[in-house]
């Protein structure tokens, strides 16, 4: 375990493999051990990072956690690692903070990867929302049993033994901690921004996500940098529900070419001549055992209908 003090709290962070940087962010509940299995996949052609987000796994804090203050702990961890520019992959609340951080700091992301991430916090299910509520969080917190709960209902029935010691750090946030997330989550809307976003990035949803609704990816359809892809077999979890297909996917991504970082114009820059509509991005939907080898040939755009369970408020 390799311990960094950030802001004169502790943060706990683990390394794997060689070359060039991509930074894996856990969801909420979680830790770093959420990205133990792509980490090694794919530290096999770079050098991949992961840490625990402040007030979660083995990460102190002193402060209430937000969205905000979760992106300026990944640039401070950039920092201290000395990374100039990275990779960003994140989870659930994790996609949102590195969407964030590659709006806020498009000089320091190459690219941004978000799976099942809520864009906006009218997105999240209920059951999440009611641990905004101080009687709820406290309630949670002082029962483990429960977390382990949402745990086995967001993984299912997956023996993989690296889901036990995720159970396990996800008893150690106090209430405070779990309120706070899911309260900055709720209320961050990046909608208005995402036509802002100046580093390619690849939108991975489960259309069967029962936490965060999978029309979130409607988001993206007219974001000229988004790959939006669907993954028809997955919960909230594709890393997981459909490792193999989303590990080709992801590492497809990681290996393009990477772009030149983004520079600010001048004040008296020109505007340029009005350009035609860009066309809209592809939306791949990946069903069972299809594949997506390097160079494969994208499918034509396909319609998001809405999940028909009703968990979700309406117009998330």
């Amino acid at each position: 375990m390799s311990i960094i003090v950030i802001d004169n709290q502790r943060v706990h962070y683990e390394v794997f493999g060689r070359g060039k940087p991509v930074v894996f962010l856990h969801g909420w509940l979680g830790s770093w051990r959420y990205w133990y299995t792509s980490m090694e996949i794919v530290a096999q052609h770079f050098r991949t990072y992961s840490f625990d987000f402040w007030g979660f796994g083995e990460s102190r804090t002193n402060e209430m956690p937000t969205i905000q203050g979760y992106s300026n702990q990944v640039i401070r961890f950039l920092d201290a690692m000395g990374i100039d520019r990275a990779a960003l992959v994140g989870h659930s609340m994790g996609g949102m903070v590195a969407l964030k951080t590659a709006l806020d700091h498009p000089g320091r992301v190459v690219r941004v990867a978000t799976v099942g991430a809520p864009i906006n916090g009218n997105s999240l299910s209920w059951m999440l929302k009611l641990v905004d509520r101080p009687f709820f969080a406290e309630f949670f917190a002082r029962r483990p049993w429960l977390r382990r709960s949402l745990f086995r209902f967001f993984f299912g029935d997956s023996l993989d033994p690296e889901v036990d010691e995720v159970f396990e750090d996800s008893t150690k946030s106090t209430a405070d901690t779990i309120r706070s997330a899911i309260h900055s989550m709720w209320r961050t809307d990046l909608t208005p921004l995402l036509d802002r976003l100046q580093v390619p990035a690849l939108v991975v949803h489960g259309a069967r996500d029962e936490i965060v609704n999978p029309n979130q990816l409607q988001l993206f359809v007219h974001v000229p940098m988004a790959q939006v892809v669907r993954m028809e077999r997955s919960r909230h979890f594709p890393f997981v529900d459909e490792a193999e297909q989303f590990h080709n996917i992801l590492l497809d991504f990681l290996k393009q070419p990477d772009p030149m970082a983004p520079t600010r114009k001048a004040a008296t820059t020109p505007k340029p001549d009005p350009v035609p509509p860009r066309p809209e991005p592809p939306t791949l939907s990946i069903n069972g055992n299809d594949h997506l080898p390097s160079g494969h040939d994208t499918p034509h755009p396909q319609s998001l209908p809405s999940p028909s369970r009703s968990i979700f408020p309406p117009g998330s």
